[in-house]
C-alpha cells in the first residue's frame, strides 16, 4: 500500500476478498492507481462490516517485491529467466503439440487449487479446457478437504454443487463438528459475521455444540465436548441410532421430503453404541444426551467441516450429517439445514452442461471413481510414474501448491520431476512453481473482474456483487483466463465444453467467461431477460453498482422442490455406497498403533491461508512460528517441555517443528499442528519463517484414502514425538 502525498483526489470502490469462503465485503481507497488502504464495508449485506487481518492486508501482496511479474522460463542450470509472453506460450504450445502427438491429449493434465474458487474465469476455463483434451487428468485440491460433500449432494440432491447450509441466524440449536469458524470464518457456509452470528443463538437462548479434539478458539466460546480424531462418523451413527430407537425421528418429514429413507435403520441396526463411544471417545450418556437434546430443539442444524472432511470415512460422516438434519426434520425449515439462493444458478447450469456427476469413470491406476469430472490428488504420483496409454505426461497447476499441500508431498515433488512438462500459474516462485519449466504471472483478485462465483451458491444473506478491476496489473501479468485460453489456441482446442464450443472455435468465435456468466445471469431467477424483466439483474448493472444488491435476509425455506435434481424431486437417501462405507466402518480398527501412540490433527491459523501468505510482514510479526499444541499429560509422559524444538514421526514421514506448546486445550492422545508451513523457492520471507510441511507426515496410498470420494486422509496421523532439546544444546 502507499501513502505518499498526491494531488488527485482519493476515490471509494467497494468489492469482495478473494481469500477465502468468507467473500467479506471490502472497501478499496484508490489514489493516483494506488491502494492506500482496504477496509471492511459495513453496507455489505452479509459481511456486514466485518473483514479479517488476511484480507486487509492483501494490498502487500499485490505490491510485494518476491511476486512474479512477467512470464519466467527454467534454465538448463535451473534458474529463471524472464522471458516474453509469446516466447513463453509458443514454447509452452510446441511442447504440449509434441507431448500429444506421441501421448494423446489424455496425457495433459490440470491442477486447480483453492484460489480458482474466486476466480470464475479461471474455473471456466480449466474445466472447460478439460473437457476439450477429453482428458480424465483434472485435479482439484478439493480432494484434500471436501470430496465427500460432492459426492454426497449429487446422491441426495442430484447436483455435486447442490450444498444445503446452517440456518444459524435463527437457530436454536447448532452443532459444530470438525469447523472452527471463529479462526476460518466458515466453510460451505458463507455466514456474514459467523463467530457473532454463532454467538447470537446462545444470546437468545440457544445452544451452540463444538465436536472437536482441541478446545479451538470456537470452542472456547460455547459447549466443547472432545471427541477422538477420525471418530465423527461413529458419533453422527450413534446418535442417529438414539434418535430412531427412542421414536424420536420425524417420519413425516422423512416421508414427505425423502425416498429410500428404510436405508437408516438397517444402517443404524448393527451399530453399538458402547463401540461408538469407544471409536469417538465420547461416554454413551453424552452422546444420548446430545442426540435427545438435538432431535427435541425447536429448530437445529448440525454442521461440519475440514475435521470431519479429511479422514478416511469422510464420504460417510457428510451423509450422517445430513442424514441426522433430514431426520430430525430440519430440512428446508427456518433454523435448519437451508438450500442458499444464488444470484447465479450455478448448480442448474452445470446440471443443463452434464458438468455434475459420480462415478461415470474410474481413474486409470488406482481405480477411484470420479468426483464432478475430477481425479483425486493421491493419484497423481502413480499416474506419473505408471506407463501405458494416459500416463499423465504434462501438468498445468493453477493457483496451487502442492508440493506443500498434497498429501505425501515429497513422493509428489519426486513425481513432477519425471513430467515432460510442468507449467505453474502463480504470483510467488513457490515449492511447486520452483520445479516448473515456466512460470506464468496472474493478476490478483485486486486486479481482475470478478464475483463469489463458488461462495454465492453458500451465503447466508443472499447478494449479487460482481466488480470489475479494482487496481491496474502490476508488471507484465495476464488473468488466469486468458492464459488458459492463449495455451488452448496454440494446441488446436477452446478451453469450453459445452455443444459447440469447438466448432464455434474454428469459426473464430471463443466466448468469453464473462459473457458466459453474463447469459447465464439474465437468463436465470435473477436475470433481468435482456431487458424484458427491468428489475432484474446483469453484468452492466452490477458492474455499474458501487458494493453489493441485497436479495432477502435471510436463507429460503420452501424451496426443496424446486432446488432438487433428483429424478422425483426428493432427497435419494438409499444407495449401495453408504451401506458398504457403513459395513467398513464398523469392521475397522480405532486401536492406536503402539509404534505409533498419539494421533496428529491439522489445525488452521488465524493469519494463514492454506500454505500462502506467510511472506506477508503484518501475518507473521512478533512471535510466529509454528508451534505443536500437547496435552500436559502427553508432554509429560514423552518429556517435552514447554517451548522444545520436537521431532514427529509417521509411518510415512518424519519432520522437526521449532516449537511445543504445552495446552489442556487438547484432548490427551491428540496432537495438533498449524498446516502450510516449511517453504522453499522464492519468497524469502515465508522461507524465513521456518516451520515444517505438515504433509511430510501423510500418505497417499490408494488404501488410506476415503474410499468413495477418493479424499485424502490427513487427519488422524498415527505418530510418535521426541523432543529435541538436548539436540539443539549441544549443537550450540
Amino acid at each position: 500500500m502507499n501513502n505518499k502525498r498526491s494531488s488527485s483526489p482519493r476515490i471509494d470502490k467497494k468489492l469482495f476478498c478473494g481469500v477465502c469462503e468468507s467473500s467479506c465485503g471490502l472497501v478499496a481507497t484508490i489514489q493516483d492507481d494506488d491502494l492506500i488502504k482496504l477496509r471492511p464495508d459495513p453496507g455489505h449485506p452479509n459481511s456486514k462490516g466485518f473483514a479479517c487481518s488476511k484480507g486487509l492486508a492483501f494490498g502487500a501482496v499485490r505490491d510485494d517485491s518476491d511476486r512474479v511479474l512477467q512470464p519466467l522460463k527454467r534454465t538448463d542450470d535451473g534458474s529463471f529467466v524472464a522471458v516474453s509472453w509469446e516466447q513463453a506460450l509458443d514454447e509452452i504450445g510446441e511442447r504440449l503439440n509434441a507431448i500429444i502427438k506421441v501421448h494423446g491429449r489424455e496425457s495433459i493434465g490440470l491442477y486447480q487449487g483453492n484460489s480458482v474458487a474466486w476466480n470464475f474465469g479461471a474455473f471456466l476455463n480449466l474445466f472447460g479446457m478439460a473437457g476439450a483434451l477429453k482428458t480424465k487428468h483434472l485435479y482439484s485440491a478439493a480432494s484434500i478437504d471436501i470430496n465427500g460433500y460432492w459426492l454426497v449432494s449429487q446422491l441426495l440432491y442430484g447436483s455435486n454443487f447442490l450444498n444445503p447450509v446452517p440456518d444459524i441466524a435463527r437457530t436454536d440449536f447448532m452443532l459444530c463438528i470438525g469447523a472452527n469458524p471463529a479462526v476460518s470464518h466458515g466453510s460451505m457456509a458463507n455466514i456474514g459475521r459467523f463467530r457473532d452470528t454463532m454467538l447470537g443463538v446462545t444470546a437468545r437462548g440457544g445452544r451452540v455444540v463444538v465436536i472437536d479434539p482441541r478446545r479451538s478458539e470456537t470452542a472456547e466460546l460455547f459447549e466443547h465436548l472432545p471427541i477422538r480424531p477420525n471418530g465423527d462418523a461413529w458419533l453422527l451413527a450413534a446418535m442417529l441410532k438414539v434418535i430412531f430407537d427412542e421414536g424420536l425421528a420425524d417420519l413425516g418429514a422423512l416421508q414427505r421430503q425423502t425416498s429410500g429413507s428404510e436405508i437408516i435403520t438397517d444402517l443404524l441396526a448393527p451399530v453399538s453404541l458402547a463401540q461408538a463411544s469407544d471409536a469417538a471417545g465420547i461416554p454413551v450418556a453424552d452422546i444420548q444426551q446430545l442426540a435427545r437434546d438435538f432431535a427435541a430443539a425447536p429448530s437445529a442444524c448440525a454442521y461440519g467441516r475440514c475435521g470431519m472432511s479429511i479422514g478416511p470415512f469422510a464420504t460417510l460422516s457428510k451423509y450422517l450429517l445430513d442424514v441426522l438434519n433430514i431426520a430430525t426434520g430440519n430440512l428446508d425449515r427456518e433454523g435448519g439445514w437451508c438450500f442458499a439462493r444464488p444470484f447465479i444458478d450455478l448448480e442448474a447450469l452445470m446440471h443443463q452442461l452434464k458438468s455434475t456427476g459420480y462415478d461415470r469413470w474410474r481413474t486409470r491406476v488406482d481405480g477411484f471413481p470420479e468426483v464432478a469430472g475430477t481425479a483425486p490428488v493421491v493419484s497423481i504420483p502413480r499416474e506419473i510414474t505408471t506407463p501405458g496409454k494416459g500416463q499423465l505426461r504434462a501438468m498445468m497447476v493453477i493457483g496451487a501448491n502442492p508440493a506443500t499441500s498434497s498429501p505425501a508431498a515429497g513422493e509428489l515433488r519426486d513425481a513432477f520431476k519425471q513430467l515432460d512438462l510442468l507449467i505453474s500459474q502463480d504470483i510467488y516462485i513457490t515449492e511447486t512453481s520452483r520445479m516448473a519449466d515456466y512460470i506464468l504471472p496472474p493478476t490478483t483478485w485486486l486486479e481482475r473482474e470478478g464475483f463469489p462465483i463458488f461462495t454465492q451458491s453458500h451465503s447466508g444473506v443472499p447478494h449479487a456483487q460482481w466488480v470489475g478491476p479494482t487496481l491496474k496489473a502490476r508488471g507484465d501479468v495476464r488473468d488466469d483466463a486468458w492464459i488458459m485460453d492463449e495455451i488452448s489456441k496454440r494446441i488446436g482446442i477452446v478451453p469450453a465444453d459445452f455443444p459447440g464450443a469447438q466448432l464455434l472455435g474454428k469459426l473464430g468465435l471463443r466466448p468469453s467467461p464473462s459473457f458466459l456468466m453474463d447469459v447465464g445471469l439474465r437468463t436465470g431467477p435473477e436475470g433481468d431477460w435482456f431487458g424484458l424483466r427491468p428489475s432484474g439483474l446483469s453484468r452492466k448493472k452490477l458492474l455499474n453498482n458501487n458494493g453489493a444488491i441485497k436479495l432477502a435476509n435471510g436463507l429460503p425455506t420452501g424451496v426443496l422442490n424446486k432446488r432438487m435434481f433428483t429424478k422425483d424431486k426428493k432427497v435419494n437417501l438409499d444407495h449401495a455406497l453408504f451401506r458398504t462405507e457403513m459395513a467398513r466402518l464398523l469392521a475397522s480398527s480405532f486401536a492406536q498403533d503402539e509404534n505409533y501412540p498419539l494421533s496428529l490433527i491439522s489445525q488452521r491459523e488465524l493469519r494463514s491461508q492454506n500454505t500462502w501468505l506467510h511472506n506477508i510482514s503484518k501475518l507473521v510479526v512478533a512471535d510466529r512460528v509454528q508451534r505443536l499444541r500437547i496435552h500436559p499429560t502427553d508432554a509429560a509422559r514423552y518429556g517435552i517441555e514447554e517451548g522444545d524444538p520436537v521431532e514427529i514421526s509417521s509411518p510415512y514421514g518424519q519432520i522437526r517443528v521449532p516449537e511445543a506448546r504445552i495446552s489442556d486445550e487438547m484432548m490427551p492422545g491428540s496432537l495438533a499442528l498449524p498446516h502450510g508451513w516449511g517453504h522453499e523457492g522464492g519468497w524469502q520471507r515465508a522461507v524465513a519463517v521456518g516451520g515444517a510441511g505438515y504433509n511430510q507426515l501423510t500418505t497417499n496410498r490408494a488404501d488410506s484414502a476415503d474410499l468413495p470420494s477418493g479424499n485424502a486422509t490427513v487427519n488422524g496421523i498415527s505418530v510418535r514425538i521426541r523432543s529435541l532439546r538436548d539436540v539443539v544444546e549441544m549443537a550450540s
